[in-house]
């Protein structure tokens, strides 16, 4: 399928202006081998050199090492007392694991089965060939399972993070669980991001992801499970909004007219809006500029009532009833004007669906929602995730309380 947009003309790959991005050197004392390269004689006259170049060029070389397993065999031995007859058997550590796989391969296949988006087979051929490590399929899925078991704490903290957020970024994409039509939910809180797979795409939906006690902001397209959250409550999502206007000038007529007004207005005030972010001008200056763009709008929206395309009219008669949840993120902290942070972090998901045509199961559906939260919410707060999910799975493996994901941040 075509795309409707209009070529440019401009080769692929970054653009005149671009900022070069190049490998940066790390410090010589952090090199695993350095490799002192000297002339020992002039190429011209052939006498013999010696001494050091205070700022030799450098060059280094990254490669990987070959990775082995380590294998640790137990050995548990039955003695019989002499005195007695008692037979004594030895035991095992706390922490050796039930099975037969330590801490590091059950976050690897974690890390694999979220970050990597792969199936278990792939998983299994993946461990195969790169660290001649052989599992079957059926362990992978219960790997997994303990990889799920292990992150629960996080995933709950995860799920209170966002209930107590002030303000969240809300979406859904379609999904599909044992065949069967399904929904994947996602909330982007304070610090964390919050996944979950729901079998329908309704208000008790919402409110299951949120909590009935959620008081903060919702920012959400207009999609009317959402219209269970009060309008001085809910932010309409910018982004959709521009396309919605969009629509109105393709019909054409007087329609044109006022979707390219408020286009115009909408697009303007996102444009002072991320200067205010970047501090390039000052509160005052973007509370004038607002109070002049949001009168332009109003009055578009009131404009179109009278000989407009039915559904531009329907349109902005419901904004303008609604006009409330147009400029909540012009004076609420925290709250954005667009929902790109819901969106972009669906994405991953979305592609994730492609290729796996979704979960073949409600377990499969939780195992997927715990390990993208823990892992996108790794990724906002710049955190190792192979290292969080390890460590919380030897956790799990020694008994010990669950380490904390969102305590220090």
């Amino acid at each position: 399928m075509k795309s409707g947009r209009t070529p440019s003309g401009r080769k692929r790959g970054g653009q005149p202006g671009h900022e070069k991005c190049e490998r940066s050197l790390i410090p010589t004392e952090e090199c695993d081998r350095v490799e002192p390269l000297k002339p020992s004689h002039c190429r011209d006259c052939g006498a013999a050199l010696s001494g050091d170049d205070p700022q030799p060029k450098r060059k280094q070389v990254v490669d990987l090492p070959e990775v082995k397993p380590t294998v640790t065999e137990y050995q548990t031995h039955t003695l019989t007392c002499p005195c007695c007859g008692c037979v004594n058997a030895g035991s095992l550590p706390e922490h050796v694991p039930r099975g037969s796989f330590g801490p590091r391969v059950v976050a690897v296949v974690t890390l694999l089965s979220g970050l990597g988006r792969l199936s278990q087979r792939m998983i299994a051929r993946l461990l195969d060939d790169l660290l001649g490590l052989t599992i079957s399929d059926g362990q992978i899925s219960r790997l997994q399972r303990i990889g799920r078991e292990s992150l629960q704490p996080a995933y709950e903290e995860i799920t209170a993070d966002v209930r107590e957020s002030a303000a969240v970024n809300i979406d859904e994409t379609g999904w599909r669980e044992d065949g069967r039509r399904a929904w994947l939910w996602t909330a982007v809180g304070r610090l964390a991001t919050l996944f979950a797979v729901r079998r329908n795409r309704s208000r008790a939906a919402m409110h299951d992801l949120l909590g009935e006690d959620f008081a903060g902001i919702v920012t959400a397209d207009r999609f009317s499970a959402y219209a269970a959250v009060p309008d001085e409550r809910r932010q309409f999502c910018w982004a959709h909004l521009l396309r919605d206007f969009q629509a109105m000038i393709d019909r054409g007529g007087k329609s044109e007219c006022i979707g390219q007004r408020l286009k115009d207005a909408g697009q303007e005030l996102i444009h002072h809006w991320n200067r205010l972010r970047r501090e390039q001008i000052v509160r005052t200056t973007f509370d004038r500029h607002y109070r002049r763009l949001r009168h332009d709008i109003l009055e578009a929206l009131i404009d179109s009532t009278d000989g407009t395309h039915s559904r531009t009219a329907e349109t902005c008669r419901r904004l303008s009833n609604q006009c409330y949840s147009l400029f909540l993120f012009a004076h609420a902290d925290g709250v954005s004007p667009t929902n790109n942070a819901a969106e972009r972090s669906l994405r991953r998901a979305v592609i994730f669906r492609k290729l796996s045509f979704g979960t073949e199961s409600t377990s499969g559906s939780k195992t997927l929602a715990v390990v993208m939260s823990v892992l996108e919410t790794c990724r906002r707060l710049g955190r190792d995730p192979l290292a969080c999910i390890t460590t919380a799975v030897t956790h799990q493996f020694q008994n010990q309380p669950a380490p904390t994901l969102l305590g220090t941040a």
